[in-house]
This record gives structure tokens, C-alpha cells and sequence, in this order.
């Protein structure tokens, strides 16, 4: 089953708020290459990332920290740090904007209570739950429910600000004011990425969802050929793509793609795999791959190709490292690609919705306000570099994602931004 597939049997109906379309531009208008995937290691080479700020730290040399991990959020800011050093500016300010509240709020909340050892506190300023004292801040978690009326809360203790618009970016930047932030040089915005700066998360997110579905189908065909079976790995998928299976798939969708493939491979017992998963017997995916690997060393019939990709991911694994299935990864990259300005320009907006991962006009717009007052503008992605990034010698002639040209869309706020 290929991602359009997956993406027709999505209902269309009529989107309930009135969207536009607002001609072709990139990624790159916003951040050009201030971009920081899953390694942490900036793709700008001005800027130093985890391999420097390992001794800087003190961080183990064997983990790459992920988006939930306090560690994370102190090679986050002291990134930004180095990004801010270059411009002759600090971080006194910071604004982040994301669509989660377990995993971009969470990294904000971190980031806020972390302050350099090198920059003096103002003698005004309150510690934060009676310890180091919180930069001030303010973090947009957009998630757009079009059916329901347009709301927004805001916890000025927190810093947190939630919406049910994207176009609410404005009244959150308003609130940020009033609350004294300055919004200037000395301001870092971390902007996350998939279903925030592309692919709105309760608007457009379906795209990236199928783009990444048509890239593992495509995998698993490849590495199964005629033994695929689509059902059944759509079955498991579905099945262990919750929040109760997160213990052994780390809500890491390299871990889950390969528990599929290995799930849907005839020559091994699936059934007692899934009993083992289900009696907690299997509770981490270290723990899977390990038995897998029994399972194949011990004559299960696998293809070459599966014994191959299965020796890779035991490899990585073995090496802490949190991308473990690249193969699937890669072809993420060039189905991401795909639908990317994949429709035509005379398309409605809303009808792109599904098919076309397309650049959030509200995102884009508050950023480059933001951006025109002198703030620093960084993405950082928990999305791997291997989904972002154009193999050397396998992706010849394509472009990264944050320069592949696709369709703003959304509602413009340009107005009411001057305003501000």
C-alpha cells in the first residue's frame, strides 16, 4: 500500500475555516541553515553541537540525548549560546514554537529553568520552584481543532500558551509583550519542525503521516518481496503504535517500523513474539532486537536482505544509536520529498491538506516578524538527519527538507502582527 493510497482513504470534508494558499517558498526563508535534527549537531558548521558540548557538560560519549531527556534541553541551550555568541548577543529571552506539550513543552519547560554559568541574573528576577530562576519566556503549542470555537489558555507562571488556531501566534506574541518580554537580539525562538512549521498538527499533519507510511511500505516490500504481507503489518502497526506499547517502542518510530518487519516475517514464531510483548517477557526494544536475533541465528528462514537490515539495526543498537533503522529512514527522506509541492498551483488550499506537506503560513509569518526584530531563529527537530538529509552518494540531485520548495497555506496574520 503506497502513501496516497493511505492518504485517499481519509475522508475530505470542507474545511471549517477559510485557508488560502500563499505561493511557493521553503523552509530556508525561516531558519536557512540554523537546523538541528536528531543528532544535535548543527547543520551550520559555524555553529558547534554534541560533539563539543559533551566535554563542555560533562555527557557521557556513548548517548545521543532524546527530546524527553533533561540532557537534551542543556545541549538545546547551550547551542543557542554559541549561536547567540556569534551575533554578539546572549540568551536572555527565549520563545519556542511547537505542537506537543509532552515533548516540545517539556524541552521548553527544561530550557527555561537552565541558565549559562557565565551570565549574571538580574537582581529582580524570581527563581523558578525555589531554584535557579527561569529565563523569561513563552512557549506556543498550536494544535488546530477547526470545529471548535477558537480558544487559547495562557499560565503566566509557566510560560505555556496553548491553541486550537495557529493563527492564535498572534495573540501569544501579545501576551509574551505584556508580559515584558522585548522580542530583540537577545531573544532565541526555537522552532520545531514537522506539524508545526510544516504539516500543522490538526490540519496538515496527515501528509508527513503518509509520507512517512509510504517510505516504511516501500522498505518492508523491499526487504520481504512476495512474503509481504500489508494487512497484517498494518495490523501491528496500528496495534502497537500506542502510548501503552511505549516502553518498548520509546515512541521511536525506527524501533516500531522494525518490530513490524520483524513481525511480519513468516519465518519467525510472530505469535510468540507478540505473546512475549503482551506478558511483559519483552518489555524494551533491546530486548526484542536480542531475541530476534535468537530467532534468526537459531535458523529462522529470513531472506538475505532481512538478515542484512536486521544485522544493521542490531549494530546500531548496539551503539546507542537512536536511528537504528536507517534504510526506512532514507526512503522517509525521498517520500517526504514526493509530497512536497506535489500538487498544482491552482489546487485549493484546503483540498492540499492530505496529500501536500505544505509550510504553515501563521508559523511562517510570526517568524519572520520575530526575525525582523533582530530575534535568533533555530530549529531544533527530533526528527532524524537521515529523514532530513540527502545521502551522499544514494540522493545525488535532491535537496534537504528545509530547502525543498512547497506550498504556504494557511491564514495570513500579517496585518495584525503591525498592529502589534
Amino acid at each position: 500500500m503506497e502513501g496516497e493510497e493511505l492518504g485517499n482513504t481519509q475522508t475530505k470534508e470542507a474545511y471549517p475555516i477559510a485557508v488560502e494558499n500563499f505561493g511557493l517558498t521553503s523552509l530556508d526563508e525561516l531558519i536557512g541553515d540554523l537546523v538541528v535534527y536528531r543528532k544535535l549537531e548543527p547543520l551550520t558548521r559555524q555553529i558547534p553541537g554534541l560533539k563539543s558540548a559533551r566535554y563542555r557538560l560533562g555527557l557521557p560519549n556513548d548517548v545521543v540525548p532524546r527530546k524527553q531527556d533533561t540532557s537534551y534541553a542543556q545541549v538545546a541551550l547551550w547551542i543557542l549560546e554559541q549561536a547567540q555568541k556569534r551575533r554578539a548577543a546572549t540568551v536572555e529571552e527565549l520563545l519556542f514554537i511547537g505542537d506537543t506539550l509532552s515533548g516540545d513543552g517539556n524541552t521548553f519547560q527544561v530550557m527555561r529553568s537552565l541558565r549559562s554559568a557565565d551570565e549574571p541574573l538580574p537582581d529582580d528576577e524570581e527563581p523558578l520552584n525555589g531554584g535557579v530562576p527561569a529565563i523569561p519566556s513563552a512557549c506556543f503549542i498550536g494544535n488546530e481543532k477547526a470545529s471548535e470555537p477558537e480558544q487559547f489558555s495562557a499560565d503566566e507562571e509557566t510560560g505555556m500558551f496553548e491553541a486550537n488556531r495557529w493563527s492564535q501566534l498572534v495573540d501569544w506574541i501579545r501576551w509574551a509583550q505584556k508580559n515584558g518580554l522585548r522580542l530583540g537580539e537577545n531573544t532565541a525562538v526555537v522552532l520545531d519542525l514537522d506539524k508545526t512549521a510544516i504539516g500543522a498538527r490538526g490540519r496538515n499533519n496527515r501528509a508527513i503521516d503518509v509520507a512517512r507510511l509510504k517510505g516504511l511500505y516501500r522498505t518492508v516490500g523491499g526487504l520481504l518481496g512476495d512474503k509481504f504481507n500489508a494487512k497484517r503489518f498494518t495490523q501491528h502497526y496500528e496495534h502497537l503504535n500506542r502510548a501503552r506499547y511505549h516502553h518498548l517502542t520509546g515512541d521511536n518510530q525506527d524501533y516500531l517500523a522494525y518490530i513490524c518487519l520483524v513481525l511480519n516475517n513468516d519465518g519467525l514464531d510472530c505469535t510468540d513474539l507478540l505473546e512475549r510483548i503482551e506478558s511483559g517477557a519483552v518489555q524494551t526494544f533491546e530486548q526484542f532486537v536480542r531475541y530476534a536475533e535468537v530467532c534468526i541465528a537459531g535458523g529462522g528462514r529470513v531472506s538475505e536482505a532481512m538478515r542484512q537490515a536486521h544485522e544493521a539495526v542490531n549494530t546500531a543498537v548496539s551503539q546507542g544509536d537512536p536511528t537504528p533503522f536507517k534504510q526506512f529512514r532514507r526512503e522517509e527522506f525521498l517520500a517526504t520529498l514526493e509530497h512536497m509541492n506535489n500538487l498544482a498551483d491552482d489546487v485549493p488550499a484546503e483540498e492540499r491538506f492530505h496529500q501536500e506537506i505544505c509550510i504553515t503560513q501563521e508559523v511562517r509569518e510570526a517568524v519572520l516578524w520575530l526575525k525582523e526584530r533582530g530575534c535568533l531563529i533555530i530549529s531544533f527537530s527530533d526528527k532524524p538527519d537521515e529523514s532530513s538529509i540527502p545521502h551522499h552518494s544514494r540522493h545525488r540531485g535532491k535537496q534537504p527538507i528545509h530547502k525543498a520548495i512547497t506550498h504556504a497555506t494557511g491564514v495570513s496574520i500579517a496585518d495584525r502582527l503591525r498592529s502589534l
